[in-house]
């Protein structure tokens, strides 16, 4: 038996990150759960903010941001730039994370993130009361000491990474659990 909720009622798993746009001098930091990956050609996300919210004229303005993974070990510092606006409040400085230069853009990344995505701003669109940013990736980021294999830089330990996750509507962060399988590979067993 199933329970309907109605559709202002979105229960979903979202991976938790900080978008963060400026510069090394002035950066502004918000926690988003709302991000998809795009296209794989090039290579695109999106992400969502309110329409009124600082971050988007930051991003509207500077036409740059990045995307940082964040961790379960952060998680106090994610919900507090969450919950504060930047417009009258140093989020870097009260929460403590560290401003690294990226290597394209103007847009800081976070050192305290794992993976860290710099971004082009490529497309802005307003569908409802959201801003919906799509930006191609230009450089992707990953701490050395997550990589499980040196010589395969895909080799990234997800249990070392331990990125938090968002379950809206219940608004809960989780961590992830074990490996239950290989995508790509499970289900070829169903395959006559």
């Amino acid at each position: 038996m199933k329970t309907k909720l109605g559709p202002q009622r979105l229960i979903l798993p979202f991976p938790t990150v900080l978008v963060v746009t400026g510069n090394m001098e002035k950066a502004n930091i918000v926690t988003i759960a709302w991000i998809s990956m795009l296209s794989g050609s090039p290579l695109t996300l999106g992400i969502s903010v309110g329409q009124k919210s600082f971050t988007g004229e930051k991003i509207k303005k500077n036409k740059d941001f990045t995307v940082n993974i964040a961790t379960v070990e952060i998680m106090d510092e994610t919900d507090f730039c969450g919950i504060t606006s930047g417009r009258n409040t140093d989020k870097f400085e009260i929460s403590g994370l560290t401003k690294i230069p990226s290597s394209y853009i103007q847009s800081p990344i976070i050192k305290e993130c794992p993976i860290n995505f710099e971004c082009k701003l490529v497309e802005a669109n307003i569908v409802g009361r959201t801003n919906h940013f799509i930006g191609e990736i230009l450089e992707t980021h990953v701490d050395t000491e997550k990589i499980e294999d040196a010589n395969n830089k895909g080799s990234i330990s997800i249990e070392a990474i331990n990125p938090l996750i968002y379950f809206s509507g219940v608004r809960e962060y989780r961590k992830l659990g074990d490996k239950a399988g290989d995508a790509y590979k499970t289900g070829k067993k169903l395959i006559g």
